[in-house]
């Protein structure tokens, strides 16, 4: 069985493939004062729950956008399953063409997606992912990613108001009652999730004149997908364990090695 997870800033999705199959998967919080040890404490729980033997892992893969937490959850991986895990980083094989100035900046977690994407669907496509940035990754016909938006997640920008603004709360999100909200935590609400949507839509039909696609599929993933993707007026393929599956792929790609 292979553990795999992918660590972002404000949350650490998990999950746990037994072959082609992904038997459960599971969110922690991204805190960088908790020790190894918690951590080791935590999986075990989560595992335990699901009916995973942590006996039976053979193998482990990280993706990391916060650097002082990898060795953190590198250590409670090595103590609870007794591996090393393979870390996504420079000379560690994506199968990727990456077409950027610096590929070594490539976030791990848009590589392990777009690594995922072109599991399941022929290119071209636009990948994006709706978490604490939101991020659009052009893969052209020839399988080559072309570059990068990266633009302020929903939340983030709620974050973002609440710090600047002195009357405005800090919330969370849910799904919209209506177009306008008549409240103030109802029209940030709004705003956010209405406005992360337009501005998706407009991005993609953007990347389809700029690349001269017209039809130009899109994979949604992230954390926020459930909530922001419905508003959305396009058609989009949503994936949410899409970082999972790639770090399946990445794992078994340089086990092969």
């Amino acid at each position: 069985m292979l553990f795999v997870a992918s660590i972002g800033n404000t949350m650490i999705n998990v999950g746990v493939f037994q072959k082609d199959t992904l038997v459960c998967t599971a969110r922690l919080a991204s805190a960088g004062n908790r020790s190894s040890d918690e951590y080791a404490v935590s999986l075990q729980a989560i595992l335990a729950m699901n009916g995973v033997d942590t006996q039976k892992i053979d193998g482990a893969v990280i993706a990391s956008v916060v650097k002082p937490m990898s060795p953190v959850l590198g250590g409670a991986v090595e103590k609870l399953f007794g591996i090393k895990p393979l870390f996504m980083g420079p000379g560690v094989r994506t199968g990727l063409d990456i077409k950027i100035e610096r590929p070594a900046e490539l976030g791990a977690d848009i590589a392990a997606a777009c690594v995922g994407a072109l599991s399941l669907q022929k290119p071209p496509f636009v990948v994006v992912g709706l978490g604490d940035a939101t991020t659009l990754t052009l893969i052209d016909r020839e399988s080559r990613l072309r570059g990068v938006l990266i633009c302020p997640g929903a939340f983030a920008g709620i974050h973002g108001l609440s710090r600047l603004a002195a009357e405005l709360p800090v919330i969370s999100l849910e799904t919209p009652k209506g177009l306008l909200g008549r409240n103030t935590v109802d029209s940030m609400n709004n705003g956010a999730v209405y406005g992360t949507a337009a501005m998706v839509e407009g991005l993609v039909d953007r990347l389809r004149q700029d690349s001269g696609e017209e039809d130009l599929p899109v994979i949604a993933t992230g954390t926020q997908c459930e909530i922001i993707l419905p508003y959305c007026r396009m058609e989009a393929r949503k994936e949410p364990d899409l970082v999972l599956l790639g770090l399946k792929k990445v794992y078994e790609l340089n086990s092969k090695r």
